[in-house]
């Protein structure tokens, strides 16, 4: 894999304001570094930057400061995508706009809890959208090997943040009637799914393929029938109502997008979200759904499905009445009767997320958005990769026949 070169406006004049704004005492700066952290198939709607700078300051000591840098991706399947949902507009909104104050209400709560971490802002205008955070690895947090899932404590810890951060977002959104008008509207505009249903046919034809690798070639009719239900089912939850419980999701809520910190027997200290770039205004059900799916390790992502989702509303109600939240209380009867209504993440996480989330960056090169989302001729390698991996294939043999056990392809 070929190198990231750093773009020509990257460079340390950038961060001085920053540095005088957040730096105690800052005089100049010393050293400026950046580089790209992630291996491919870590990240393929942004570009990450780590930022690491050694500031003098004026007592004549200096302070290491490390930042994350977020900025638009180079591929033009990335691009298209993240144009057409706004996604980094969405994302600033979030950490400039909504996560200060749902911190806030927390502290007046009484409760010291970080969802998300800390934003910064440049002076100058660069004429496109970046985010620029602190850097949560220097304080030891670190995502979990995604080939693996999540174990029991860090799934019940990933729950108890995205339970407060729901709680948070629904209690803004009664008090606040909506949230910011981007997250407010469909993120399906017209001719989008029209789009979503061309973009996705190479995948489901290489699923409808592999399914004798995955034991279940008899429910080849059913997916096939389940499609243009699926694409229908998908714009029909874009239709919310005030009434509804809503809350801010996440949006793509996996374990890469989770952050970890640990003490010195590696025990769950405290838990970060990251990555909001498909956040909207909508049901609970479609950020537990998406994570319990992709994200938990096979062992005890079904044995312990239903539990998971009682453990998630018992956080969720605890940080909703910790907050005032003044509307009527979901019951955990309404969180189940929400799951089946976005059941439809699950076929989502089958096609989309596991094969990538599951892909051994070993297992082929050239791993990106364009092969990815390509047809076989221009990404054959990798689908064939990510829909016949040993990892995706033995989840495959449970998840497919438990989701249509559950009715979710009817």
């Amino acid at each position: 894999m070929t190198a990231t070169p750093v773009p020509e406006w990257l460079t340390a004049d950038l961060f001085v304001s920053v540095l005088e704004k957040n730096v105690e005492n800052f005089d100049k700066i010393n050293k400026f570094t950046a580089d790209t952290p992630f291996t491919a198939g870590e990240n393929f709607l942004s570009i990450l930057w780590a930022i690491q700078i050694e500031a003098a300051l004026k007592d004549g000591s200096t302070k290491i400061c490390k930042y994350m840098l977020k900025i638009p991706p180079t591929s033009a399947q990335a691009q298209a995508m993240i144009g057409m949902m706004n996604s980094f507009k969405r994302e600033r909104i979030c950490y400039y706009e909504l996560f200060p104050v749902f911190d806030e209400m927390y502290r007046k709560a009484g409760k010291v809890t970080k969802i998300a971490p800390n934003a910064y802002s440049f002076d100058k205008d660069l004429g496109f959208d970046v985010i620029l955070m602190e850097d949560v690895r220097q304080e030891g947090f670190k995502n979990m090997n995604r080939l693996e899932g999540l174990d029991m404590d860090h799934a019940k810890s990933a729950l108890e943040v995205l339970a407060e951060f729901h709680a948070a977002s629904a209690t803004y959104i009664v008090n606040n009637n909506g949230l910011p008008s981007l997250m407010m509207a469909p993120m399906l505009k017209d001719g989008m799914v029209e789009m979503l249903a061309k973009s996705q046919e190479p995948q489901e034809q290489v699923l409808v393929e592999c399914l004798p690798i995955y034991k279940a070639e008899y429910l080849r009719e059913k997916l096939i029938s389940y499609r243009p239900k699926y694409l229908k089912e998908i714009l029909n939850s874009e239709n919310r109502s005030m009434d509804d419980f809503n809350v801010l999701s996440h949006g793509d809520c996996w374990s890469n997008n989770i952050m970890f910190q640990h003490d010195d027997k590696s025990n769950v200290l405290n838990t970060l979200l990251v990555d909001f770039q498909v956040g909207r205004f909508t049901s609970p059900a479609l950020d537990l759904q998406y994570f319990l799916l992709s994200s938990t390790s096979l062992d005890i992502k079904l044995k312990y499905y239903d539990y998971f989702i009682q453990y998630y509303h018992q956080k969720l109600i605890e940080n909703l009445k910790l907050l005032g939240y003044s509307k009527k209380m979901p019951s955990l009867r309404d969180l189940h009767m929400w799951m089946y209504d976005y059941s439809f993440m699950g076929y989502t996480v089958l096609l989309k997320s596991l094969p990538v989330i599951l892909l051994d960056p070993k297992a082929t090169k050239d791993i990106n958005m364009d092969n990815m989302m390509g047809d076989k001729n221009d990404g054959g390698a990798m689908q064939k990769a990510m829909y016949t991996g040993v990892g995706y294939c033995k989840q495959m043999q449970q998840l497919l026949p438990w989701l249509a056990n559950k009715g979710y392809f009817d």
